[in-house]
Parts: structure tokens; C-alpha cells; sequence
């Protein structure tokens, strides 16, 4: 039985520190359980690309990589992206990752994804994978942002993510929790990372800001800042 690998990160705010939170970003963990894989004679697909982020760090190491993304707008910029590169082994299509038919993109050895993930994009990856192949993602935890009092649905907790693996065929190589903390000294820490985060404007439309308020103006003073589920897996 694979055993949970939890990673936590805890740091005080610093004043003045960030611009935009990065929410995107690639996880080292990540990129290191796909390049354990032999990238150079498959073809991967990357589930929700967007503009091409995961699909151009592996562009170099891989036999063909493509990339799929329901925003057509994102699918133009990684295209653009793939071009400046001279990458011709690299295809982006704007298509739906929960409605399409993996099998039609052609043979397919290794899934990916980052921060794109779903029971369903779980099955139709197992769908279009033999026995072996791998699936290596990043997906939001539930811990995600909690203390605004709301959870993704698009988050999975420990218990969800192996059940929906276990469920769609596969068979989990790693379980990895990752977190990062922040602590503020004072509730004006917090409101004050909330605005230069980029996040506030959407937040106080869906009641997230007013929810976070709350939880500071009570004894809360720390924000999961970033909390993902790492795992890889291979397709029964």
C-alpha cells in the first residue's frame, strides 16, 4: 500500500511582499515523477494546458506532446508559444477534456495534467492508456484557500482522490500532499495579502472576502496559500 507523502511549508507575511499569487505554478514533485518516465519515445497528453506552461517545460524531452484546453483564447497563446519555439512535435487543440474521446487524439502513453483534474478526465485517461502507462497530475486540495470559508469544486481530499483513482483503473505510485502557509501577525496582514494577491476582486463577488474577513476579525491568522494533491498512478 503507497503511503501519503505530506509536505508542509509555513512562513510569517512578510510586508510588502508578492504582486499576483502565483496559483499556478509548476510543482518540482510533479516534474519530477513524469521525467521519470522515458518521455523520449512517447506521446503525452497534457489535460487543460492552457496557454502551454506543463507542455513547453517538457516540449525538449519528449517524442510528441499535446495539449488540450477547452479556452480557445489559452489554446491561441500556446499555439503562438509553440511556433516562436520551432516545437513542430508539439499540437495544442481547443477541445473539452471531460467531453472528448482521448482514443480520438491517437495513442496516447502518459497523461498529465496540472491543476485539470476530475473524476471524469480520470476515466477518459484510462480510457486511451494500456496497462502500465501512467497518469502524473497536480490538483487543488481541500485545504485550498479553507479559510475563506469555501472549498473548490474542482478540490480532492486524501480519501476522494484514491477512491476516483481506484475506481477508473489505476494504481497509485505516489500520494503527495503539498502545502504552504502563511501566518499574519495581525488581521490587517492578512486583508493587505489579500488585495496584492489578485484575488480580492473576484472574491468579494462570490463571498469568499467577506467569508476570509470573518475568519480573521476572529482568531484566524494563517492562510493555506497553496495546498495540492501530487500523485501518480498506472493504469491497471
Amino acid at each position: 500500500m503507497v503511503e501519503w507523502n505530506r509536505h508542509r511549508i509555513e512562513r510569517p507575511y512578510r510586508a510588502g511582499e508578492g504582486g499576483k499569487a502565483n496559483h499556478a505554478g509548476l510543482s518540482a514533485t510533479l516534474l519530477r515523477l513524469i521525467r521519470e518516465e522515458p518521455l523520449h519515445d512517447r506521446t503525452i497528453l497534457d489535460v487543460g494546458c492552457g496557454s502551454g506552461r506543463l507542455t513547453l517545460t517538457l516540449a525538449k524531452e519528449v517524442g510528441r506532446i499535446i495539449g488540450i484546453d477547452r479556452a480557445n483564447e489559452v489554446i491561441e497563446q500556446a499555439r503562438q508559444h509553440a511556433a516562436a519555439l520551432r516545437l513542430d512535435h508539439v499540437t495544442f487543440h481547443c477541445l473539452d477534456a471531460e467531453v472528448i474521446d482521448y482514443r480520438d487524439l491517437g495513442p496516447i502513453s502518459l497523461v498529465v495534467a496540472n491543476l485539470c483534474m476530475s473524476d471524469e478526465i480520470l476515466r477518459r485517461a484510462a480510457a486511451v492508456l494500456s496497462p502500465g502507462d501512467a497518469i502524473a497530475f497536480a490538483a487543488f486540495h481541500v485545504d485550498q484557500w479553507k479559510e475563506s470559508g469555501r472549498i473548490s469544486q474542482y478540490a480532492y481530499g486524501e480519501g476522494h482522490v484514491e477512491t476516483a483513482l481506484s475506481e477508473a483503473g489505476f494504481e497509485p505510485v505516489y500520494l503527495g500532499v503539498e502545502r504552504e502557509v502563511l501566518s499574519f501577525a495581525a488581521p490587517d496582514e492578512g486583508l493587505t495579502y489579500l488585495e496584492g494577491s489578485g484575488l480580492s476582486a473576484k472574491w468579494k463577488a462570490d463571498g469568499r472576502r467577506q467569508g476570509f474577513v470573518t475568519y480573521l476579525q476572529g482568531s484566524g491568522r494563517e492562510f493555506t496559500v497553496r495546498a495540492r494533491v501530487i500523485i501518480k498512478a498506472r493504469r491497471r
